[in-house]
């Protein structure tokens, strides 16, 4: 089983759990919501950062870091 695999599990399984505690405790659905928006902006952030890889060698990105050199992607353009 992959990472990406084993994340959409742990994180697909968490949720409902959190969100089932969350609704538990304050009795509406106020917590949920704010949770929700709370991981939506987690993720927006993230999607932010993130580099584009549309144009990079993956090849050459991933036999550079088996030789343990840290490559920056180069921006298009």
């Amino acid at each position: 089983m992959s990472f990406s695999a084993l994340a959409g599990v742990v994180g697909g399984a968490l949720a409902p759990i959190i969100a089932t505690a969350l609704l538990s405790s304050f009795q509406n659905s106020v917590a949920v919501s704010v949770y929700s928006v709370v991981v939506l902006l987690l993720t927006l952030a993230c999607v932010a950062l993130a580099r584009e890889t549309a144009n990079v060698d993956i090849d050459a990105v991933e036999a550079d870091a088996v030789a343990g050199e840290h490559v920056v992607a180069a921006q298009p353009g």
